[in-house]
């Protein structure tokens, strides 16, 4: 749960608070918003509330549909007090006074504290907790702490997939201005052109092929990966995805559908067949041959999940690979051994691939995990 203003101790740590408040529910908000609301803040001009709210907005919103959103989550983050749900407001004494009620404006002047000290320690414990499952890698992670986890990576897969539909959206700041359009908008406005549109076409939507190493020591890694690709599935003109350690497997249709129980089901029945080890050069064989007509015209990103031990031959790895990335816009390796201190890509089968590697990242953690939105953006 989000800090909100009752709970914070200072001003800093409210609009710090308020700028995570407004991200988690969609609004485009980075550390460059919370710096420069901060440099607003710390000026003195934002005296009152409403000249908050306004310099906040003015920040924090793109459109007229956020400025919507905003002024909803402004009320429920500066206004709302658990004090409020306990009592009656306006509920007065026999001699008429006011019960006194914390102070939300002293709160936003950067004095008073919540009368709860034990809630907030809470939270900020919660935090804590997050930031630190978020560094753990995923086979260290205990059958508890994995459903907070998965709670934790399907937040923020949502996020990045918002964030991934406004890059598809006609841009702002690029191309001629479209004056039908922009005069047609500031008619509320009594005629002023507060909002530019621009006759910038959207970003063509690219192909996203995904080939993940489901063998024994790589299967919590591949759950996950698997949850982002699905969150982000909308985002792709096509996705086409395949599951593999001894053979090879196709998954685009479950995927598409969002049936991932489906695809786990089926991952679990093949485990068996898959208990002699990952038979890299092999599979991507069966990959090239059988599906590369389909899957590699039109210059897709192919993103490889594993840890490069290839029990096979690393010569037909690097030469599959090789074949792959003739036809691939891109070819990013994840490789979660390449989180852990001192490693090194020496063993043949990743030292065979890597030539044909464009991008060689790591993917132990959901951190490392959440770095592929850089890579996709521009997929």
């Amino acid at each position: 749960m989000k800090l909100q203003a009752f709970a914070t101790n200072s001003l800093t740590e409210s609009i710090v608070a308020f700028a995570q408040f407004v991200r988690s529910h969609g609004l485009n908000v980075g550390i460059q918003e919370t710096q420069d609301a901060l440099l607003a803040a710390g000026t003195g001009l934002l005296a009152s509330r409403l000249e908050l709210k306004n310099a906040l907005k003015a920040l924090f919103c793109t459109s007229p549909e956020e400025r919507l959103i905003y002024d909803r989550l402004f009320g429920l983050y500066w206004d709302t007090n658990p004090i409020d749900l306990r009592e009656n407001k306006n509920k007065t004494t026999t001699q008429g006074a006011v019960l006194k009620k914390t102070n939300t404006t002293l709160v936003l002047l950067g004095s008073g504290k919540t009368p709860d000290t034990f809630k907030e320690a809470k939270t900020v414990s919660g935090a804590n907790e997050t930031e630190l499952l978020r560094k753990t890698d995923f086979t260290k992670v205990s059958e508890v702490e994995a459903r907070k986890l998965e709670e934790i990576a399907q937040r923020l897969f949502r996020e990045i997939a918002m964030r991934l539909r406004r890059r598809m959206k006609e841009s702002k700041t690029n191309g001629n201005v479209n004056l039908r359009r922009t005069i047609r908008r500031s008619l509320p406005y009594g005629g002023e052109p507060l909002d530019l549109f621009r006759r910038a076409r959207k970003p063509k939507k690219q192909r996203l092929i995904v080939l993940l190493d489901v063998s024994g020591s790589m299967d919590k890694y591949s759950f996950f990966l698997l949850r982002f690709i699905v969150a982000l599935r909308e985002h792709f003109r096509q996705l086409e995805a395949f599951v593999f350690s001894t053979t090879l497997i196709r998954i685009s249709k479950a995927i598409q559908c969002n049936q991932i129980d489906t695809v786990l089901d089926l991952m679990n029945q093949q485990a068996n067949n898959w208990s002699g080890g990952t038979k890299i050069g092999e599979c991507l064989e069966v990959f090239y041959d059988t599906y590369s007509k389909r899957t590699l015209n039109g210059s897709p990103t192919v993103i490889i999940l594993s840890d490069g031990l290839e029990t096979g031959s690393p010569e037909k790895l690097g030469e599959q690979m090789q074949r792959i990335h003739r036809r691939a816009k891109k070819v990013v390796w994840l490789n979660p051994l390449k989180g852990m201190t001192g490693y090194e890509p020496i063993a043949r089968g990743m030292a065979a691939a890597l030539p044909s590697v464009d991008e060689f990242k790591a993917a132990h953690n959901l951190n490392s995990l959440l770095e592929l939105e850089t890579i996709l953006a521009h997929a």
